[in-house]
C-alpha cells in the first residue's frame, strides 16, 4: 500500500469538475459496473448501477456553477489497481452559507484511468446532537 499523489489529484479534479458544471469528467472517472455504489447526504441518495453516473452528472448540471467548492485535503491510497481517498469538502452556497462534510470514495483502474467503484458523502453531526446529551451517559 501507497500514498497516490496521482488519485489525490483525480479527487481535486473532481471537486473542480463540480464547481465548474463539468459532467464529462464523470463519464471520464466513475465506473459503468452494475457493482457502483453511492451513499449521499440525502437518505434517497442509495444509488448502484448506471444510475451513480446519471445522478452525478444531473447534480453537477443543477448546481454546477452556483457553488463554491473547496475540496479540502484529499488523501489516498493504492494498491495495485485499487486506490481510495477521502476529503472534507466544504460547499458555499450563494447566499454565503457553508456547508462542511465528509466525502470517500474507492477506485479501480480501468482502461487507464482511476474511475469511482463506491462514493460516499455525509454531514457530520455531533452525536450530542444525534442521539441526544441523555443517551451519551
Amino acid at each position: 500500500m501507497e500514498r497516490s499523489h496521482e488519485l489525490e489529484e483525480v479527487i481535486v479534479d473532481w471537486w473542480h469538475a463540480f464547481s465548474r458544471g463539468d459532467g464529462s469528467w464523470f463519464d471520464r472517472h466513475v465506473s459503468r459496473g452494475a457493482a457502483v455504489r453511492l451513499a449521499g447526504t440525502d437518505s434517497n441518495e442509495w444509488l448502484a448501477g448506471g444510475r451513480v453516473g446519471e445522478f452525478l452528472k444531473g447534480a453537477v448540471q443543477a448546481l454546477g456553477g452556483t457553488l463554491k467548492i473547496s475540496h479540502g485535503e484529499p488523501v489516498a491510497f493504492r494498491e495495485g489497481n485499487v486506490g481510495w481517498g477521502n476529503t472534507r469538502p466544504t460547499l458555499t452556497l450563494r447566499g454565503g452559507n457553508e456547508i462542511n462534510f465528509r466525502w470517500s470514495a474507492v477506485f479501480r483502474r480501468e482502461d487507464g484511468e482511476w474511475k469511482a467503484v463506491q462514493i460516499h458523502a455525509s454531514v457530520a453531526i455531533p452525536d450530542e446532537e444525534l442521539l441526544g446529551k441523555d443517551s451519551l451517559g
